[in-house]
């Protein structure tokens, strides 16, 4: 009897187990430069969950990738209505994803492939020569360049009054271009620029007015 009832507790407990995985949810896929194509190793993708009607995120699994780009995860099937995919590197502009738990599947591994932006910066240094006085005013207009990252810069113009020293960095995405116009009000100094960055590499625009 005590051999029965040890066999029925074993195999509800193996098929338990084999429920547990089932409901747990997979993912896998590979991370590329958007600018070289190559693979991105050591980038890190973490998993957060919001509850129905919580906006405090919690966070469920974490991935590395390997030599060749590429990652896989499990995480554990919870009740939440919204999955957040964080994916990070050194230098690069992240990525933020949200899947709707409907948008999942716990039958096979779920594959995402992402590609990461190399960072890359225009530094323009702003210096208004003697005799400068409270009058002056340059004028810079944005007219390309990445601007959906908290420290973009946006597109735009912008103005800068009396005695100007000065530095603004703008990251742009590596590889890609950035376009400015500029001019001094109550003189005929003015330019255009067209700075292409190089990914990991900052690219100095010196206006001197």
């Amino acid at each position: 009897m005590k051999y029965f009832t040890l066999t029925i507790l074993l195999v509800l407990f193996s098929f338990a187990s084999c429920k547990k995985k089932e409901l747990d949810f997979k993912f896998s896929g590979n991370i590329k430069d958007s600018n070289s194509g190559l693979n991105v190793p050591n980038a890190t993708i973490k998993y957060y969950t919001y509850s129905l009607g919580n906006n405090v995120e919690a966070l469920k699994g974490e991935a590395q990738t390997d030599a060749l780009g590429n990652y896989e995860v499990t995480i554990e099937r919870s009740k939440f209505e919204t999955l957040k995919i964080k994916v990070t590197k050194e230098n690069y502009f992240k990525v933020d994803e949200s899947y709707s738990i409907d948008d999942l599947t716990t039958e096979n591994s779920n594959e995402i492939n992402y590609s990461l932006s190399p960072k890359s910066w225009t530094k323009f240094v702003l210096k208004n020569g003697m005799p400068a006085s409270a009058g002056d005013e340059l004028k810079i207009q944005k007219v390309s360049g990445k601007i959906d990252c908290d420290e973009c810069c946006a597109n735009e113009t912008t103005y800068y009054n009396g005695v100007v020293d000065t530095i603004v960095i703008c990251p742009n995405d590596g590889g890609k271009s950035m376009k400015i116009f500029w001019w001094v009000n109550g003189n005929d100094m003015n330019g255009e620029e067209v700075i292409n960055n190089i990914p990991f590499d900052t690219t100095t625009v010196t206006i001197a007015y």
